[in-house]
């Protein structure tokens, strides 16, 4: 799964290309430097931090959350977070089942942090974006959930102290990326804190001052119930595709269409039938068609960019353009970089679909990751084989 300022993004191009309403999210990328003789004080002994095999593990068992939460534990005790997320960087880099689904083990990380920091803005200093930003996320989570989530789950606050709290969360004047993370992450507890009830969790977002926070709230909400490793607990359908948005006011359903596909995938729906599913979303369709792009870029991740190319190929138009940005916002808030989303760009076989992938690329570098022409143009150089057409559109 992929989660980030991608909705935050997303929902600001929706409000001019389909109707007013909405704003989205997605974020993430860590880069150390240091010389051998640095790097042999800096790595931590091994027998302190876990193994790939352990994470994975946990990923699989019925208190995967717990069981990560216990792994990170034990290593902060020795280790800095950053230290950490190196290292499931490394693992991501490795295993393609890591990277795949790595998010949930970074919110693990930063749940620790939290507990390590005892506040919001040190947490966030000691995280970064590894994983679609995860590990800010986590600690927002633990700021709403307290050092004893797992015996005291039953013990949750009333619908007027969650409004309260999420007031209170997230500093209006960090950087907007970083408080993007706050709020998305703040979704996540407030659905935790409601028992998996959806309306009162959104309605606890609406208490946010402005459209903008409220999205972003509304995203991290419908990512918690799409992917919580506790089935029993999410308010889902067994039959119907487009539940739970069919049954929301329409403020909230654009969010909740930027997940659904995920859910469509889970119910074992094939691209072609899902497809056709967002088509049924009627008004709805351009967030169905991105939250399509969100899910393919795994497929980019793991190797296979011409496949995620031939998907977005098979609809037109709209249709395609938010496929192809699904994948690209996607790609670039994992990593914070072109990486990814060039190089996918270059698989499409029309040169105008090559040509609209770069462009989206490189005006989501220098928009929402604030690049410089310069910066981006050495992204192009790096990644694509034709990098003048990249730079001269980031130079507009």
């Amino acid at each position: 799964m992929v989660y980030g300022n991608f909705r935050r993004t997303c929902a600001l191009l929706v409000k001019s290309v389909v109707a007013p309403a909405l704003v989205l999210d997605w974020v993430f990328l860590f880069v150390w430097v240091g010389g051998a003789a640095a790097l042999a004080q800096a790595e931590p002994p091994a027998s302190a931090l876990p193994t790939a095999v352990a994470v994975k593990s946990c990923l699989n068992s019925r208190s995967s959350a717990e069981c990560l939460d216990n792994l990170f534990s034990t290593a902060l005790k020795s280790h800095s977070t950053l230290e950490i997320l190196a290292l499931l960087q490394r693992y991501e880099a490795e295993d393609p089942e890591l990277r795949r689904d790595c998010h949930p083990v970074v919110h693990a990380v930063g749940r620790e942090t939290y507990r390590v920091k005892g506040n919001i803005h040190d947490s966030f200093s000691a995280c970064d974006q590894t994983c679609h930003s995860g590990c800010y996320h986590g600690s927002v989570e633990r700021f709403l959930r307290g050092d004893d989530i797992y015996s005291q789950i039953d013990k949750h606050p009333s619908a007027t102290e969650l409004k309260q709290k999420a007031a209170l969360a997230c500093d209006p004047n960090i950087p907007v990326r970083l408080r993007f993370q706050c709020l998305h992450g703040l979704g996540h507890a407030l659905l935790f804190f409601s028992r998996y009830q959806l309306v009162p969790s959104l309605e606890a977002c609406d208490g946010l001052p402005e459209d903008w926070s409220r999205s972003s709230c509304y995203g991290g909400v419908f990512m918690e119930n799409v992917s919580n490793a506790t089935p029993e607990t999410r308010d889902l359908s067994p039959t119907d595709y487009h539940y739970p948005c069919n049954k929301l006011a329409d403020k909230y359903r654009g969010e909740c269409y930027l997940m659904q596909t995920s859910r469509m995938t889970e119910m074992g729906l094939a691209i072609d039938k899902i497809l056709q599913e967002c088509i049924h979303a009627g008004k709805f369709r351009y967030q169905c068609m991105l939250s399509v792009g969100r899910d393919l870029s795994n497929d980019v991740r793991i190797g296979n960019a011409r496949s995620a190319a031939q998907k977005c190929e098979r609809v037109t138009d709209e249709s395609r353009l938010a496929c192809v940005r699904g994948v690209v916002y996607a790609l670039i808030d994992n990593t914070w970089d072109a990486r990814y989303a060039l190089p996918f760009c270059a698989t499409f076989n029309a040169k105008v679909d090559q040509t609209a992938c770069v462009r989206i690329s490189a005006e989501y570098l220098t928009g929402t990751f604030e690049k410089s022409p310069s910066e981006v143009a050495k992204e192009c150089s790096l990644h694509l084989r034709e990098p003048s057409l990249c730079a001269g559109l980031a130079l507009r």
